[in-house]
């Protein structure tokens, strides 16, 4: 078969890079940009792509991010990041996964009176023993003025009595009508509840009022429920460390989500599992006083008569738009289907070039057009690359939009690697005809 050679100038081709190990490549997407196509691709785009989202305000960039990765795991699967590490231990019957147990190991120095980055908020340290830690969240303080007495979160702290010199005072702390404490509170210094998720600060006396400073604050206890999710039993602390347990990981079902992370497991082979792992998160920089700032990967910001523009890899962006890592915008391309992984072309032959040209050469198992399917359906197409047999390529399209958006719906959900599979669009519900 002679070689493709086509002149592309509104294709946008979406590339995976492949990973360091031995597993299936993943594949290419091609889908015009300029048609409503590419807006209907999006959902298929996020399935399989890392992006990136800059929001520029004043002199702050908050950039969200959601990578994806691809981990084989014969047993064991293991997810390392920096001070953190997630250890899921599962079993396989054929198609199924059960999981055994799941361990979550994060790695900081719990020192007192430090600052810490702890799930993504920052905390101050108030106490540390060889049973719990406590932990106060940063600049999350709130100021309460009574004359005797007052209400917070549940809790409702009473004055007592009270020092000559107005330095000292004393007080009962109650929930729910049960008297918790009545400790000692001394002007400046923060006192914190032993059995409870609460700090109080006695600050000053002044126009014959007392004043608090009242926080939330979260107890870390070994063989207790871990406070920011319940879900999980504290099995292991110290000053260095916290290890979590799940405390049952049999009723999980197959797809899981764990802190920051969501577990899919792609594909199930003989001898091992390939996971999908995504994670989400986001990072704050401030750029005040700053002409130009790389924000890495390729984005940077530039100031120009004191407007911040973004931009990636060279290219404007407009702020909050979504920008998927690892793509490539191809104005010419020779034998591009000649490629070690799989492709999915996404709309029929008149908007997508890569569909004319197999429709051309008779490889398409079904003709796209105006008239066939008809309006709202779509048909899936698996062929196998003429340029390589090693990898297949999937064609996902239909008469109109509705009908290629049911393709691209039902090939995330319901597809069942059959060589062809019709769908139909019915009111924002996917159907399969056959």
């Amino acid at each position: 078969m002679r070689s493709l050679n086509i002149f592309i100038n509104t294709l946008l081709i979406f590339l995976i890079l492949s990973l360091n190990y031995s597993l299936p490549t993943e594949p290419l997407i091609f889908v015009n940009k300029s048609t409503v196509d590419y807006q209907n691709a999006k959902v298929l785009l996020d399935n399989f792509y890392s992006s990136r989202t800059i929001n520029v305000n004043d002199n702050n960039i908050t950039l969200n991010i959601k990578d994806i990765v691809y981990i084989p795991a014969e047993n064991t699967l293991i997810i390392k990041e920096n001070d953190r590490e997630l250890i899921i231990k599962f079993t396989k019957n054929n198609d199924e996964i059960e999981y055994e147990d799941i361990l979550y190991k994060y790695y900081t120095n719990f020192e007192r009176d430090e600052e810490i980055n702890f799930f993504n908020r920052t905390y101050e340290v108030e106490d540390v023993s060889s049973k719990y830690i406590i932990l106060k969240e940063k600049n999350s303080e709130k100021e309460i003025t009574t004359n005797g007495s007052f209400e917070y979160n549940g809790y409702k702290i009473i004055l007592k009595m009270v020092s000559l010199n107005y330095n000292t005072l004393y007080i009962n702390i109650y929930k729910n009508g049960t008297l918790l404490e009545s400790p000692k509170l001394v002007k400046g210094e923060w006192y914190y509840l032993k059995n409870g998720n609460l700090e109080i600060l006695y600050k000053n006396y002044s126009n014959k009022k007392y004043v608090f400073d009242v926080v939330d604050i979260i107890k870390i206890e070994k063989d207790k429920d871990f406070p920011l999710n319940n879900s999980f039993v504290v099995e292991d602390i110290d000053s260095n460390k916290l290890v979590l347990k799940y405390k049952y990981p049999n009723n999980l079902s197959k797809n899981i989500c764990i802190f920051d992370y969501r577990i899919i497991p792609g594909k199930i082979y003989k001898n091992y599992v390939l996971f999908k792992v995504i994670k989400r998160y986001c990072k704050t920089l401030n750029i005040k006083d700053k002409d130009i700032v790389y924000i890495g990967e390729g984005f940077y910001t530039i100031k120009v008569n004191g407007s911040t523009q973004l931009y990636y890899k060279g290219h404007k962006i407009k702020n909050n738009e979504k920008v998927y890592i690892n793509t490539l915008s191809m104005l010419d391309t020779n034998n591009i289907l000649n490629i070690n992984k799989d492709i999915i072309l996404v709309g029929g032959p008149k908007v997508n070039k890569f569909v004319k040209y197999l429709e051309s050469k008779s490889l398409l198992l079904v003709n796209i057009t105006n008239n066939y399917p008809e309006n709202n359906i779509g048909i899936i197409q698996k062929i196998k690359n003429p340029y390589n047999k090693n990898y297949n390529i999937y064609i996902l399209a239909g008469s109109n939009r509705y009908g290629t958006k049911a393709a691209i719906l039902a090939f995330l959900t319901k597809y069942n690697d059959k060589s062809i599979m019709k769908v139909k669009w019915n009111n924002g519900h996917i159907e399969v005809i056959r």
